[in-house]
């Protein structure tokens, strides 16, 4: 069986999809900006990039990544110690409760911070660079833990063992031997979460309240409340020019942490020492006070009106309330998000299917290089270019409901394509071969053979697909309409609005979303289990949605917006 013979001729229609649904946005961004008013000119470009105020956006932008990276590596790299060098009860919850956030939507991880960072919290620091740091700090904690973890993990046992009996105590051999063998994991899990941090935006929409910014916001609040779509345009050009850079240090690092793993293991073991014990319990309140502590609150909060135990947050979710400048009540946004998200999940199943085929045994090729690009653009920058495709005459498309899910299915294809594609490659050749001499056409083998093979890993793509487009925010923002809003959006309006009533619904709405995604993740981990064991490897762990993403050799997003991974 020849890999030409595995080919699929969909593959090609898929990844030509993709350039299409990332290429349009993109270059309608490029045109806006060099466009301005419909004439050829740089008037924008001039206007914005010659103001004091984007200039300090950018460096504060710049600034808030570097700090939220720091803060993440300072906390990250002693958990990722305690969690994968020692042996205690609890490891393996702390290690679930880790990737709590990470696989949560942004805006609800942002409201759950603002129930404890927010009025009424235990401080109120809402609109303050501390909470946005320290909610940072949260989602990326997954990204060190797993990426230096695992790195700690693989570093061979001679080489410690050997620096122990040279007389260095545990943390000169930490410094000296460890540290050096793990410094591209780190260099990778670096890169990454500045990523994340560089292009955060439900985030700072949420926690930000309006007094703290960075370009990604000013994005939406050109494009969607001062209607300076041209000076939005530019800035977007800009942030693309930051990403591209950013991916492009990762790319070399990555590189050098394919080749950096040790051959030997250092296995777990139980601490031993008061150090060793005093490093175990403070891994265990940090972890809980970034991790557990805001999720908990979250649904406390949700049942609490004023100072009284009430819920009436929930039931008032059937209806509009006064003060909240809502248009349809909160829980038919629940039916239009689940909708619109199977809608999204659906599409990029089907599409991801035949781009996997194409993509499985050429890993690295042209065509796995082109499905990694709805990773490699900033969730703000496809839905401003998606507004400004099909947004405005001639092809205004504004009031289709069909436009929410287009742009949703986006971001969700290479959740996909890097679930199943694995899986595929793990298909024995010979069973092909076996039905290819049985007379079995190309396509009878995809369904006979293939597809039961790889049903776990279909699934598992499909809840995937859907938990992102479910936590969608930062382009779905740009295109949803007022009377069709999805939770996400939804929350953030709630969250945006003075007064408890729209804050308790907030609370209540991030709850049902809570619930839904682990329903759904927790589907996702059983159809991982129900796979054969030769796919099985590479589908999502039970703690990890998408471990892929915060592997060395995997390529970062950039853009966490809804995205369940990396």
């Amino acid at each position: 069986m020849t890999r030409r013979d595995r080919r699929s001729p969909l593959s090609g229609v898929a990844v030509g999809a993709v350039l299409v649904l990332v290429g349009v946005p993109v270059v309608a961004v490029l045109l806006a900006a060099a466009r301005p008013d419909g004439a050829w000119g740089t008037g924008a470009a001039v206007r914005v990039l010659s103001s004091a105020r984007t200039w300090r956006l950018v460096g504060v932008t710049f600034g808030q990544a570097a700090l939220s990276c720091a803060l993440t590596l300072v906390v990250g790299v002693p958990v990722a110690w305690v969690l994968y060098r020692y042996r205690f009860p609890g490891r393996a919850a702390l290690l679930v409760a880790v990737t709590v956030p990470f696989v949560l939507p942004t805006v609800v991880v942002g409201a759950a911070f603002a129930a404890v960072l927010g009025p009424g919290g235990l401080v109120d620091a809402r609109g303050t660079w501390s909470a946005v740091l320290v909610a940072h700090l949260a989602f990326n904690l997954a990204v060190v833990v797993r990426t230096v973890g695992v790195a700690l993990a693989g570093v061979p046992a001679s080489l410690s063992a050997a620096a122990r009996m040279l007389g260095l105590r545990p943390a000169a051999v930490f410094r000296r031997a460890v540290l050096p063998a793990v410094a591209p994991a780190l260099g990778a899990a670096s890169v990454v979460v500045f990523l994340y941090c560089l292009t955060s935006f439900g985030v700072l929409l949420v926690l930000g309240g309006g007094r703290v910014t960075t370009v990604e916001v000013e994005i939406w609040v050109r494009a969607t409340r001062q209607f300076d779509v041209s000076g939005a345009a530019v800035l977007s050009a800009v942030q693309l020019l930051a990403v591209v850079g950013a991916l492009a240090v990762y790319g070399r690092v990555a590189a050098s942490v394919r080749g950096a793993h040790g051959s030997g293991v250092d296995p777990a073991r139980p601490p031993q020492g008061v150090a060793a014990r005093l490093l175990v319990a403070g891994t265990v309140l940090v972890v809980g006070a970034v991790s557990v502590v805001p999720v908990l609150t979250l649904f406390v909060r949700s049942f609490r009106l004023g100072p009284a135990w009430s819920v009436e947050n929930w039931t008032r979710l059937g209806s509009v309330v006064a003060g909240t400048a809502l248009s349809v009540p909160p829980v038919r946004a629940v039916g239009y998000s689940l909708a619109s998200s199977a809608v999204a999940a659906l599409l990029a199943l089907v599409v991801g299917l035949a781009a996997a085929r194409g993509v499985a045994h050429r890993a690295g090729g042209a065509s796995d290089r082109v499905l990694l690009l709805p990773l490699g653009v900033s969730a703000t920058t496809v839905g401003l270019g998606m507004l400004l495709a099909v947004g405005r005459p001639p092809v205004d498309l504004r009031a289709s409901w069909w436009v929410v899910p287009l742009v949703q299915s986006v971001v969700a294809l290479p959740l996909v394509v890097r679930v199943v594609a694995p899986a595929l490659r793990a298909v024995p050749p010979s069973l092909l071969s076996a039905a290819a001499v049985m007379g079995r056409s190309r396509r009878a083998r995809w369904w006979e053979v293939e597809l039961p093979a790889v049903r776990g890993a279909v699934a598992a793509g499909a809840g995937l697909a859907f938990v992102a487009c479910l936590g969608e925010f930062g382009a779905t923002a740009f295109v949803v309409r007022s009377d069709r809003p999805t939770l996400p959006v939804l929350v953030a309006r709630l969250l945006g609005r003075p007064g408890a009533a729209g804050y308790g619904q907030a609370m209540a709405l991030s709850c049902v979303l809570v619930v839904v995604c682990a329903v759904v993740l927790g589907l996702v981990d059983r159809a991982g289990r129900g796979t054969r064991p030769a796919a099985r490897s590479h589908l999502p762990s039970p703690a990890a949605r998408q471990t892929w993403a915060m592997s060395s050799s995997a390529a970062p997003t950039a853009s966490r917006e809804g995205v369940p991974w990396t």
